[in-house]
């Protein structure tokens, strides 16, 4: 089963962890495997394509849980067979520490600038009543 940042929950067939070169660059990859009966390409769609639930999963499999960060990169999503049956396959890419590093600088560089221009434009709309 894997559960999403989102708060969808799946059953999976399966999971499988690896590696690829992806944007030019090694990254640890997860790929979801899950029977096309519970999820349907366009769900799954929304599902990869959304890096708010794909931020933080947890996987419960053979009785142990693991929570996986950061798997936010979408590298391909497929509807294909798995020993007879249709199948779901999305698989996610990590991003690196450096690239969650340089996105959290990013927002607060941003939320740094609009409190400034509120701050002017509180000074500004000061000075015109005064």
């Amino acid at each position: 089963m894997v559960k999403f940042n989102n708060g969808t929950q799946l059953e999976t067939v399966a999971v499988y962890g690896g590696m690829e070169t992806y944007q030019s660059a090694q990254r640890k990859t997860l790929e979801i495997v899950v029977s096309s009966e519970l999820l349907t390409l366009d769900e799954a769609k929304a599902i990869w394509q959304d890096s708010g639930a794909t931020s933080e999963m947890t996987i419960e499999s053979d009785g142990q849980t693991s929570v996986q960060l950061d798997f936010t990169l979408p590298v391909s999503l497929t509807l294909n067979d798995l020993n007879g049956d249709p199948v779901v396959r999305m698989k996610l890419a990590q991003k690196s520490a450096l690239e969650i590093m340089q996105e959290k600088q990013a927002q607060d560089i941003s939320d740094n600038e609009a409190a400034l221009c509120e701050l002017a434009a509180l000074i500004d709309g000061g000075e015109s009543n005064g």
